[in-house]
């Protein structure tokens, strides 16, 4: 991959489990917000759930 995984924002909706990348989400679900540039919230693609970004500690596991 010629991108570095470990600089992406995986997040993981807890509602329906879909994984998805936050700048992904953001541009897609997230477009004509106001805030979301600076919003601690993201909101899923598959099924529009908003929850707050989860911040990952450690090293995370990708299957």
């Amino acid at each position: 991959m010629a991108r570095n995984l470990r600089d992406k924002k995986i997040q993981s909706c807890p509602s329906c489990g879909f994984v998805f990348d936050v700048s992904y989400g953001r541009s897609f679900a997230c477009s004509g917000c106001p805030s979301v540039l600076h919003c601690e919230y993201v909101k899923c693609p598959k099924c529009g759930f908003e929850f707050p970004v989860q911040r990952r500690t450690g090293t995370t596991k990708l299957l």
